[in-house]
C-alpha cells in the first residue's frame, strides 16, 4: 500500500510539473498577443481602417482547385446541395441561379455576386431600396464576420497547440 502511494505522490508531482509549464507557456503566449495588439491599438487610424479594409476582404470558401465546375459536382453531387450550402454560409442568395459554373464563382470569390440594378429611376425610388436592403446587408456582413472570428479561434487554438506540443 505504501509503494501504491509514493507512486501516486510521483504522478501527482509530475502533474504539478506539467500544468506549471502549460500556464507559464499559455501566460507568455497572451503576453505576445497582448503586445501584438497594444502595437495595433497604437497605429493612425487611417492605417487601422486601411488593414481592417484588408481582411474584411472575401475570401474563398474551398481552396482553388476545388471551385471548379467537376469539383464541386464529386463534392456536392447536385447543384440544389451546393446552393443550399452556399445560402447556409453567406445568406439568402440574391437570385436562384444554380449553375455550377455561378456556383463555382461564388466559392471562389466567398461573396454572393452583386445582383445588377436597373439604370434609371427616380433618387426617392433608389433610397427606399436601398433602405429595405440594408438590414439584410448588415446581417450578411454580422454573419460572415462571425464566421472569420471562428476561424480566427480555431487557427489560434491551432498554433497554441502546436506551440505546447513543440515545447513537449
Amino acid at each position: 500500500m505504501g509503494d501504491l502511494s509514493d507512486r501516486f505522490g510521483a504522478l501527482m508531482a509530475r502533474m504539478a510539473k506539467g500544468d506549471a509549464e502549460l500556464f507559464r507557456t499559455v501566460g507568455e503566449q497572451n503576453a505576445a498577443i497582448r503586445g501584438l495588439v497594444e502595437e495595433l491599438a497604437a497605429e493612425p487610424p487611417a492605417e487601422a481602417l486601411a488593414a481592417a479594409a484588408l481582411q474584411a476582404a472575401p475570401q474563398s470558401l474551398l481552396p482553388p482547385e476545388q471551385c471548379h465546375p467537376k469539383a464541386l459536382k464529386a463534392r456536392f453531387a447536385t447543384a440544389a446541395a451546393a446552393h443550399a450550402h452556399l445560402e447556409s454560409i453567406l445568406g439568402p442568395a440574391p437570385t436562384k441561379k444554380k449553375t455550377w459554373e455561378y456556383l463555382g464563382s461564388v466559392f471562389a470569390s466567398g461573396t454572393w455576386p452583386a445582383p445588377a440594378r436597373a439604370l434609371g429611376g427616380s433618387a426617392a425610388g433608389r433610397s427606399s431600396s436601398a433602405g429595405a436592403s440594408g438590414p439584410e446587408a448588415l446581417a450578411q456582413l454580422e454573419t460572415r464576420l462571425l464566421q472569420r472570428i471562428d476561424q480566427l479561434e480555431d487557427r489560434l487554438i491551432a498554433v497554441l497547440a502546436q506551440v505546447l506540443q513543440d515545447k513537449t
